[in-house]
């Protein structure tokens, strides 16, 4: 369960925000959306923070990108909702709610079992896409002025991303266990 220490969740939610902003900077352009480890930061954070506090933190994520931080792929500001890629920013606190609900209850130090661990980081990247791909087909139709058909919009923001994202989500798979592990020993 969150304990109600604001310091500890404000530093933890900092911490996020940090690795966020790094695994947006470690990107490799692919076309209108990035290859970045965005996605590997958003999943954790829903795994260890649970699903309120990991959504907060990628709120705070976007809010400081939107008011023009460069915590985004390509930068920051209010002119990145015209960016056909801040559909799948959108989606991040969503997803992190998503992966820490599917998970499990909020007891940190717990392990959570091989098969619930992949559901719920399965189910948080699919969050990302139902949320980003519509956006990036609406912008390049409507701002960008290129009509697409399914196939080719599966073709651009989502085919090229499935090996990274498995491999993303294998990391994701080893790594959270012993990060709830560690953030219940900073807990207690």
């Amino acid at each position: 369960m969150i304990r109600k220490n604001r310091t500890h969740n404000f530093v933890l939610t900092a911490l996020t925000v940090a690795f966020m902003t790094a695994g947006a900077w470690i990107r490799v352009p692919a076309g209108p959306v990035p290859f970045s480890l965005q996605t590997l930061f958003v999943l954790l954070s829903g795994i260890t923070l649970g699903p309120r506090l990991g959504a907060a933190a990628m709120g705070v994520y976007l809010t400081l990108g939107l008011i023009g931080l460069p915590v985004f792929a390509a930068g920051g500001g209010p002119g990145y909702l015209l960016s056909p890629t801040f559909g799948f920013l959108l989606a991040f606190p969503l997803a992190s709610f998503v992966t820490g609900w599917a998970a499990g209850p909020e007891i940190y130090g717990k392990k959570i079992t091989g098969t619930r661990l992949a559901l719920a980081l399965f189910a948080g990247t699919a969050v990302v896409y139902l949320v980003g791909l519509p956006w990036l087909y609406l912008n390049l139709k409507f701002v960008q002025g290129r009509a697409l058909g399914a196939g080719s919009l599966l073709l651009l923001g989502f085919v090229p991303f499935l090996p990274g994202d498995l491999v993303k989500i294998l990391m994701a798979f080893f790594l959270s266990n012993p990060l709830r592990q560690a953030v219940r020993s900073r807990r207690s």
